[in-house]
């Protein structure tokens, strides 16, 4: 497993940035006079270096790696220096650096990583970097050069001992990694600075967050843990902050600008060696990087919404290769991702034995209810209302569901197809209890309904949202409080253990004190039912993420689900098997030839620029191409979309040549622009 193969992360091969921050003095003016610049303008045919002049006055800061201000296309833009060299092809005719800002920020082993990201994304250098490093803040980073004289020592690699944290050199982790088989030589490996990648799945009755401070405290380098969102960041500072100390640094987005820029500081200059955060903290230049650790990689807040659209888990799994630091992708489930990098051996899976995972909360569908039960068909069978009903008497009692709002959709009552919206399409609905019908888009009442189809005039509930669940439970249980999580009214992020309800959508399950004494799991089938490819996998693993919020079954703890029971998603469920489902959804992608068995590309835009995309791209016989297709029949931007399927050993010539297309294909206008993304979450449907 020292190889990643080629359709997972794949690298392109090093590009010569020589961005490192000069530990030898740095040459004077007149031997190495020149800068090369990568500029920040994100245009597909300009992502190269420029070459400018560098003054005297600047000799010594304008060292590789320093942030600058260059005039470029007649303004001034920010950009970095990757190298300074003797001479230009174009000398003579250079501009000269307008302002050095600060000290070095972007080291080699970083832009050779953004280099690799974009490449593999057919984004720009300039975009990566711009998630890579943080916004400048010229206070904190002053406010920090005055600090610099009582800083330590930055660590070097021939001193690991000043690491700034004692690593656990015998090779053992705590006790409950005893039921991981293969944990030992993990902990060994790590304690010796051998490379290893891991797929860790973690059982439900496990703390997850104090097993990776194990793997941190086992690495003697430096670390970088990524999580997916705030709240994750929240739950693993506090045990990281105890275990770490000063060593720790936290880089996320919710920080503010000065914060986030002040830690980023203290971990260029080698002051922290620990860092914990979210998306963009997957770059964060730490010295001697030894592990990477990527939490609940199937979470699509691991995914950067702006272009290029890379995700944590590739960026990660892409600086492995490239710096031989160990990977541990890790979670409650695992994703077809994940899967994928383990029958390919490039991940060893780790997992707790049989009994381990089968000591959480026992799970209860409609197969294994007692007793006959006439409403199992329903979406609150009577094994369900149970359910909540014998949890109250331990506990609060969480009730998870697909939609918020009140009643999200309708339908025609005699004919049952779904009532929308007249102006934009969008389906209809109700917000509140007496409310009249309204569009979930566009927001448009519609006083008097008449379907297209068969012109009736009656509409019936066809998705009931956490509102009218609620309403239907406070009516079941009139003295317990009942209480809606969602982001329509505000997610909950804890409660305390008295007894209570709590209708939650998915993803938004506040953490119960002592944990929840039931749950319901409801509109299973809805959801399975969506039309996406991800559809399924991301129940799965938001199913498996709220196991852990149950009391174990020794102490009572159940969850029924009111999905069909024989469903492989529902029987990886009951017998807490994540890593068996995925191997099943690999294997059907590869029959059908979908993500990630080969690499995706999904382009939008107007019709005849797809056109001219893809004649410039030059789809190989192996490539297959579904569409275009309209991305909305209803809007006035007339769009199209199609999708390109490659084989995963073709994936740096997808990239290629969705950048030279990208170049090629000028836009049709400003409302109408073309956009094209690598391996997007969202692929199909």
């Amino acid at each position: 497993m020292d190889q990643l193969p080629l359709d997972v992360g794949e690298p392109t091969p090093k590009s010569g940035l020589r961005t490192s921050r000069a530990k030898k003095p740095v040459p004077l003016a007149e031997l190495n006079p020149i800068a090369a610049v990568v500029v920040d303008v994100n245009v597909p045919d300009l992502d190269r270096p420029f070459d400018y002049l560098v003054p005297a006055k600047f000799a010594d800061s304008a060292v590789p790696g320093t942030r600058v201000r260059v005039r470029f296309a007649g303004r001034l833009v920010d950009g970095y220096v990757l190298a300074r060299q003797p001479e230009s092809d174009h000398q003579g005719r250079l501009s000269t650096l307008s302002k050095v800002l600060g000290g070095p920020v972007l080291t080699d082993e970083v832009a050779r990583t953004a280099r690799a990201v974009a490449d593999r994304y057919a984004g720009t250098l300039s975009e990566v970097l711009r998630d890579a490093i943080p916004p400048r803040h010229a206070t904190a980073e002053k406010a920090f050069a005055a600090q610099e004289g009582d800083s330590k020592e930055r660590p070097t690699s021939e001193d690991p001992g000043d690491a700034g944290f004692a690593p656990s050199t015998d090779g053992h982790l705590s006790p409950v990694w005893a039921s991981y088989e293969g944990a030992d030589q993990l902990s060994l490996r790590l304690a010796e600075g051998t490379t290893v990648r891991v797929g860790l799945t973690i059982a439900a009755s496990d703390d997850p967050i104090e097993m990776l401070a194990d793997l941190v405290s086992a690495a003697p380098g430096s670390a970088v843990v990524v999580v997916p969102d705030a709240t994750d960041l929240s739950r693993f500072e506090t045990v990281f902050a105890r275990r770490f100390g000063d060593d720790l640094a936290i880089l996320s987005a919710a920080e503010s600008t000065a914060q986030r820029y002040e830690q980023f500081l203290e971990v260029v200059t080698g002051r922290r060696t620990i860092v914990l955060g979210t998306r963009s903290a997957v770059f964060a230049p730490v010295d001697r990087l030894q592990l990477m650790v990527i939490w609940d990689d199937g979470d699509d807040a691991l995914v950067e919404p702006r272009a290029p659209g890379w995700h944590a888990r590739e960026v990660a799994s892409i600086r492995s290769l490239g710096t031989g630091a160990s990977l541990v992708i890790a979670g409650y489930a695992q994703s077809v991702e994940t899967a994928r990098m383990v029958s390919r051996d490039w991940l060893v899976p780790i997992q707790a034995d049989r009994m381990r995972r089968q000591s959480a909360a026992r799970v209860l569908t409609a197969a294994n209810a007692v007793g006959d039960d006439p409403s199992a068909a329903s979406r609150l069978p009577q094994f369900a209302w149970q359910c909540v009903r014998r949890g109250l008497q331990d506990g609060p009692v969480l009730v998870q569901v697909g939609r918020g709002g009140y009643i999200p959709t309708v339908a025609c009552q005699q004919c049952r197809v779904i009532a929308r919206c007249p102006e934009c399409s969008g389906p209809l609905g109700r917000s509140a209890v007496g409310s009249g019908l309204a569009c979930q888009w566009c927001a448009r009442g519609v006083d008097n309904f008449e379907c297209p189809v068969c012109e009736g005039t009656q509409v019936r509930a066809v998705r009931l949202g956490s509102h009218r669940t609620a309403e239907e439970l406070q009516s079941a249980f009139p003295g317990v409080a009942v209480r809606v999580s969602g982001s329509d009214t505000g997610v909950i992020r804890s409660i305390s253990a008295e007894p209570q309800i709590v209708v939650a959508t998915v993803g938004a399950e506040p953490v119960a004190a002592g944990r929840y004494s039931a749950a319901v799991l409801l509109d299973g089938n809805a959801m399975l039912a969506r039309p996406e490819l991800r559809a399924e996998e991301q129940l799965v693993r938001r199913w498996f993420n709220t196991v852990p919020l149950v009391k174990p079954a020794s102490e009572g703890g159940v969850i029924a689900v009111t999905a069909e029971p024989h469903h492989r998603a529902v029987q990886a469920l009951v017998r807490a098997d994540p890593n068996g489902w995925a191997q099943r959804e690999l294997a059907d992608r590869e029959a059908t030839g979908l993500p990630p068995t080969t690499r995706a590309m999904v382009v939008t835009g107007a019709p005849e620029a797809l056109t001219t995309f893809l004649e410039t791209c030059q789809p190989r016989d192996s490539w297959r191409l579904l569409g275009p297709s309209p991305v909305d029949a209803e809007s006035s931007a007339s769009q199209s979309r199609v999708v390109v399927l490659a084989p995963t050993a073709q994936g740096a010539q997808l990239a290629a040549g969705a950048k030279r297309a990208l170049i090629a294909t000028p836009p049709v206008s400003d409302e109408v622009r073309l956009r094209c993304r690598i391996d997007p979450v969202r692929v199909l449907g």
